[in-house]
């Protein structure tokens, strides 16, 4: 008695085809395992492997000779919004404090045929900040889009929180978008036209357990917008924050691979089951950058953040 193949469900009769049978058996049911979790993977994250922008094609040129600055566009969620307003045509000025990923970024964009210059600084030093932007404007004349990425968050119920912790949330997250927001404004204000983007988070709309330094700063970074939008109106400029829920950047994604259970639970509290993507949240700053959105101002755009409930848009 025996077996044929390493499908095969009968057991063999001797022990030594017995040994060579249970390990055939696990190691299909480690593959099938493997094939289920890749298969729920593709779904928790977005539906689309991870991996680079790909090649800086221009497409519409719908940013096309805008000079464009980034607070913050070394990795994730900046790095793909630089990808994605490079190729269609923005003159980019991208500050990190990351000088290696920094370097990268801008260097993936040159290869590609955009153009990106890199500035290594810290975004809660207002002085950097103040040179950096005088800098962009000396050398192009002036500045269409600022986009800030900026932000941190450390855990903590709020009766624990340091003095330290509270600061340093808030100078990360909120002062380094104060910061470059009002050193854009002048220049902005000159040419009559401007978009300023500012990343904040559903923390900053509902509150969150643990994180509550963190959803103040992201709160305030919302309310700023409102009111850059409000103040400088008159002169052509629009500001509007975004809050894209949990997305799939490369730390994100390698966090939660091997914790199926603590994915499950995130996902089946959000509007579309899965994280979104770097490049998705990347398409809703290009939108809120270019002439497409030139109506739109005051507004936090949500998306994918909590199943249920009504939401503005």
């Amino acid at each position: 008695m025996g077996f044929t193949s390493a499908g095969s469900t009968n057991p063999p009769g001797d022990k030594a085809k017995w040994r060579h049978y249970v390990a055939d058996r696990r190691a299909i049911d480690e593959a099938s395992r493997s094939a289920r979790r890749a298969a729920r993977q593709w779904w928790w994250f977005g539906r689309a492997p991870m991996g680079g922008e790909g090649a800086c094609v221009r497409t519409n040129g719908r940013l096309e000779g805008k000079v464009v600055l980034v607070n913050g566009g070394a990795r994730g969620i900046g790095a793909a919004a630089v990808h994605r307003m490079a190729r269609e045509g923005a003159v980019l000025s991208v500050a990190d404090i990351d000088g290696d990923a920094l370097s990268a970024t801008v260097a993936a964009v040159e290869h590609d045929g955009g153009v990106a210059t890199g500035v290594v600084g810290d975004a809660t030093d207002s002085a950097f900040v103040d040179a950096w932007v005088a800098g962009v404007v000396e050398r192009h004349g002036r500045i269409d889009v600022l986009y800030n990425n900026v932000g941190v968050s450390r855990g903590g119920l709020i009766g624990d929180l340091s003095d330290d912790d509270w600061h340093f949330q808030q100078r990360l997250t909120l002062d380094s978008v104060f910061y470059a927001t009002r050193a854009a404004l002048a220049p902005m204000v000159r040419a009559r036209a401007g978009s300023i983007i500012s990343m904040s988070s559903g923390a900053g709309i509902g509150g969150e357990y643990n994180l509550g330094g963190y959803a103040a700063a992201k709160a305030g970074v919302i309310n700023l917008m409102e009111t850059v939008a409000m103040e400088y109106g008159p002169y052509g400029i629009r500001a509007n924050s975004l809050t894209p829920g949990p997305t799939a950047t490369e730390p994100f994604v390698a966090y939660y691979r091997d914790r199926p259970e603590d994915i499950d639970q995130l996902t089946a509290g959000l509007d579309l089951r899965r994280t979104s993507r770097p490049d998705e949240v990347a398409n809703t700053i290009l939108w809120l950058a270019s002439d497409e959105s030139s109506n739109i101002t005051g507004i936090c755009v949500r998306s994918n953040i909590r199943a249920g409930g009504a939401r503005p848009i």
